[in-house]
């Protein structure tokens, strides 16, 4: 049997990285979980309806371009059934609490420019960014991965 060559050089997609745990109801305030994603074609966040059902809570996407000190909603965000040019952006907001996906939401956004970091806020009153709002009784999980950066993993901030 013939091997399959994967590793392409012109679009390499990373492994996926944590943004936010099922169940972790404010996040995570440090730069442990905010992941360098500049260069990268396209990112593709997944958000996976795995933990606790929530009853509040609202998961917000933000970009840093100066190395996580300050952030904002991320912009160029889709979800993965729009279309690329007259899809509504979503303004950094994926699923709030009483609508998350049944299963799994994906999301596509990008291409950003410069140097770009990624994060989930949702903690209103300890985060970097207000637009999260914390989770109560239960909270999905988040990962990202990158098209176009690393086939490896992605450089957390902190």
């Amino acid at each position: 049997m013939v091997a399959i060559h994967r590793r392409s050089q012109i679009a390499p997609i990373s492994q996926s990285a944590e943004l936010a745990a099922a169940d972790d109801l404010n996040g995570v305030q440090d730069l442990t979980k905010s992941f360098d994603v500049t260069g990268a074609s396209r990112v593709i966040v997944v958000q996976e309806n795995n933990g606790t059902a929530g009853t509040a809570g609202v998961d917000l996407l933000a970009i840093s371009h100066d190395g996580g000190l300050t952030w904002a909603a991320a912009d160029k965000v889709l979800a993965i059934g729009s279309d690329d040019s007259t899809g509504t952006e979503l303004d950094g907001v994926l699923n709030a609490a009483g609508v998350e996906p049944v299963a799994v939401a994906v999301f596509k956004c990008g291409p950003y420019e410069g140097p770009t970091a990624i994060r989930i806020t949702r903690d209103t009153a300890g985060d970097l960014l207000t637009g999260g709002i914390d989770w109560v009784t239960g909270a999905p999980s988040v990962d990202v991965f990158t098209i176009g950066q690393t086939t490896g993993a992605l450089t957390a901030l902190g």
